[in-house]
């Protein structure tokens, strides 16, 4: 069975000291990197500090920050900081974030996505390595800026959050690593490393350092019927979120017709509950859900198509503690 790098996770938890809790017994069980959400969530690197004192090995990605809510020189001081509280132990995660979020109820100019990733990178990059920066582009302007003190690192690794095709090809041309969506299938795994790799091959570069990581729902149970039912309506609301992009290549890879995806879109305007409309086609398709031996076989389809470091994020209404331990028991004796 092919191995993979490390495991991580990612948690929504009830509150902010329940992550520190969750840390400490993520680092115990021997998981290597601890993801923090943004989006509609708590703020990331309040939580990434407190984890940092908490724990003393765990890895600390923030996945993923917008660049949208806050400026790449504002990243680059938070994230300065961070790494001085952490010992060097932060992973910078950047996406595009949620339109309807950002520009629908922030009323924040959801401008140039792609650019604005790209920019916002070279930047946070350009002023680690201590430079004065003056900076023109399409969506960023920075005029004699540079950080008054040194952060530990002169480079963070920094992954990209990202769907779509042309996006995967920047992540092969500048991250150092791709985070992959929740709903991901062995195919689009497959699907999203081409895509890197014509990146990475347009500018001349190897990928033998590049991380390949996704966050995964995982839900682990002897009784069958009851793990895969935990991951119904949250699966559910994410198909709602991307209900309207019916031709994504996420779905597409993974034989889904449009008008399958549709019917979520449909629920959600007309605000009806779409969980009994996710049928076991789409838990085999977008989450580890099952028996310990069914959970093993759908890892291992990812792990062979290209997936590195899978990252249980929760489920709603299942204990995260309890999806630890269960990835700890059933899952990393076999792939680490």
């Amino acid at each position: 069975m092919k191995k993979v790098r490390r495991f991580g996770f990612g948690i929504e938890s009830a509150n902010a000291r329940s992550y520190l809790e969750h840390a400490r017994l993520a680092e115990e069980l021997g998981f290597g990197i601890c993801w923090i959400p943004e989006d509609l969530y708590r703020g990331a690197f309040t939580l990434a500090a407190g984890i940092a004192s908490a724990t003393s090995r765990l890895e600390i990605g923030l996945g993923i920050l917008n660049p949208y809510v806050r400026h790449p020189a504002t990243i680059a001081m938070e994230l300065g900081a961070l790494e001085e509280l952490s010992g060097g132990r932060t992973v910078l995660g950047i996406g595009a974030g949620l339109r309807g979020w950002i520009e629908g109820q922030l009323g924040i100019p959801y401008r140039k996505p792609s650019s604005a990733m790209r920019e916002t990178i070279e930047i946070v990059r350009a002023l680690f390595r201590e430079e004065t920066v003056d900076y023109a582009g399409e969506v960023f302007r920075i005029s004699n800026y540079r950080l008054n003190f040194k952060p530990p690192r002169s480079s963070v690794p920094t992954y990209l959050g990202v769907l779509g095709p042309k996006n995967l090809a920047m992540a092969g041309e500048i991250a150092d690593g791709l985070i992959l969506s929740a709903m991901t299938s062995p195919a689009y795994v497959r699907y999203a490393l081409d895509q890197v790799r014509k990146g990475a091959t347009r500018v001349g570069r190897s990928l033998a350092d590049f991380e390949v990581s996704a966050n995964l729902f995982i839900s682990i149970a002897e009784d069958e019927r009851a793990a895969r039912d935990a991951v119904r309506p949250f699966l559910a609301t994410l198909l709602s979120f991307m209900g309207d992009q019916t031709d994504h290549p996420m779905f597409a890879t993974a034989g889904f017709e449009p008008e399958e995806i549709k019917q979520f879109a449909i629920a959600a305007r007309e605000k009806r509950s779409a969980a009994h409309l996710v049928s076991d086609r789409f838990i085999d398709a977008f989450a580890i859900a099952g028996s310990p031996e069914r959970c093993r076989a759908g890892l291992a389809a990812l792990v062979e198509a290209g997936l590195e470091t899978p990252a249980a994020f929760e489920v709603p209404g299942v204990n995260p503690a309890d999806t630890l331990r269960a990835v700890h028991r059933h899952l990393m004796p076999h792939f680490l």
